[in-house]
């Protein structure tokens, strides 16, 4: 006889989910499988860095020389039709998993923020119940460098100088790139 346990399309994405970290713009898609953990009683711990904004995007924006546009969580300027304007969004993505019901604790940036990180992991470890813990960061520290290289084409004609210089840059790695196959 089969001793395998049968589990729900959700429950099995939450146990995939479990253990994990995300950041802020992945959080925003698939934030509402802290309700699912909760309804059917399932622990997770989920480790939250809020970048206040799309932080790798932004980047890799800037590699393309498009200055990190629309990558922050900006209010819309009427009069400069865009959302680079001063007035930063108030999202607040640990008070989001707080309304879920998840216990959650708060990271903050400074000298002890990996001891803290450590003793909120051994809380959520601890716990029976699902856990977020969230670490605010700041998106213009960047992970280090792989030795990847995501081809994105750079515009060929702009008046901005970063996008010509980036141009040139996309040009020279272009050189060095192997196909795939064959």
């Amino acid at each position: 006889m089969s001793t395998v346990k049968r589990m729900t399309v959700s429950q099995a994405l939450v146990k995939f989910l479990a253990n994990q970290w995300t950041v802020d713009g992945s959080y925003l898609m698939l934030n509402t499988e802290l309700v699912t953990a909760v309804a059917e009683g399932l622990k997770l711990i989920v480790v939250l860095i809020q970048h206040h904004g799309y932080a790798s995007i932004g980047h890799l924006s800037e590699t393309v020389g498009s200055e990190r546009f629309g990558t922050w969580y900006r209010r819309y300027d009427e009069t400069e039709r865009h959302f680079q304007s001063e007035e930063v969004l108030p999202v607040d993505l640990a008070a989001n998993a707080r309304s879920y019901g998840i216990h959650t604790v708060e990271v903050q940036p400074g000298p002890n923020a990996i001891v803290d990180l450590q003793r909120a992991m051994a809380e959520a470890k601890a716990s029976d119940e699902s856990t977020v813990i969230h670490i605010n960061s700041d998106p213009l520290i960047y992970a280090p460098d792989g030795a990847g290289w995501w081809d994105v084409p750079v515009a060929e004609e702009s008046s901005l100088d970063p996008t010509r210089t980036a141009r040139a840059d996309y040009l020279e790695q272009l050189k060095a790139k192997r196909p795939l196959l064959g």
